[in-house]
Protein backbone atom coordinates (compact mmCIF):
# COMPACT_ATOMS: atom_id res chain seq x y z
CA UNK A 1 0.00 0.00 0.00
CA UNK A 2 1.06 3.80 -0.32
CA UNK A 3 2.37 5.30 2.74
CA UNK A 4 0.11 8.19 4.18
CA UNK A 5 1.03 10.29 6.98
CA UNK A 6 -0.72 11.01 10.24
CA UNK A 7 -3.71 13.53 11.17
CA UNK A 8 -2.91 14.55 14.82
CA UNK A 9 -5.40 16.27 16.87
CA UNK A 10 -4.44 17.25 20.57
CA UNK A 11 -8.07 17.17 22.75
CA UNK A 12 -8.64 19.34 25.84
CA UNK A 13 -9.28 18.05 29.15
CA UNK A 14 -13.08 17.41 29.31
CA UNK A 15 -15.02 20.65 30.93
CA UNK A 16 -16.02 18.68 34.12
CA UNK A 17 -11.93 18.05 35.09
CA UNK A 18 -11.54 21.88 34.51
CA UNK A 19 -13.99 23.06 37.10
CA UNK A 20 -12.82 20.48 39.77
CA UNK A 21 -9.63 20.18 41.83
CA UNK A 22 -8.37 17.45 40.30
CA UNK A 23 -4.49 16.73 40.73
CA UNK A 24 -4.40 15.60 37.02
CA UNK A 25 -5.91 16.61 33.88
CA UNK A 26 -6.44 14.31 30.53
CA UNK A 27 -5.26 14.78 27.65
CA UNK A 28 -6.31 12.92 23.99
CA UNK A 29 -4.07 12.96 21.35
CA UNK A 30 -5.26 11.20 18.19
CA UNK A 31 -3.93 9.98 15.58
CA UNK A 32 -5.92 8.66 12.52
CA UNK A 33 -5.52 8.49 8.56
CA UNK A 34 -1.27 6.73 8.77
CA UNK A 35 -0.16 3.38 6.90
CA UNK A 36 1.73 1.59 6.87
CA UNK A 37 -0.44 0.69 10.48
CA UNK A 38 2.86 0.71 13.02
CA UNK A 39 3.41 3.64 14.47
CA UNK A 40 4.67 4.99 17.26
CA UNK A 41 3.25 8.26 19.63
CA UNK A 42 5.57 9.91 22.17
CA UNK A 43 4.69 12.94 24.56
CA UNK A 44 6.91 15.99 24.81
CA UNK A 45 6.86 19.00 26.97
CA UNK A 46 8.58 21.91 25.64
CA UNK A 47 10.20 19.41 22.71
CA UNK A 48 11.38 16.90 25.58
CA UNK A 49 10.38 13.38 25.67
CA UNK A 50 8.00 13.30 29.29
CA UNK A 51 8.80 10.31 31.45
CA UNK A 52 6.33 7.47 30.75
CA UNK A 53 5.58 7.44 34.24
CA UNK A 54 3.46 10.34 34.01
CA UNK A 55 0.73 9.16 31.56
CA UNK A 56 -1.23 6.71 30.75
CA UNK A 57 -1.21 5.34 27.25
CA UNK A 58 -4.54 3.03 25.91
CA UNK A 59 -4.17 0.79 23.31
CA UNK A 60 -4.43 1.47 19.95
CA UNK A 61 -8.34 1.45 19.09
CA UNK A 62 -8.93 0.47 15.23
CA UNK A 63 -11.84 3.19 13.41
Amino acid sequence: GKRSTPSIYLLPPPLEELSGSRPTLSLTCLVRGFYPESISVEWQKNQDPVDASSYETTPPMKE
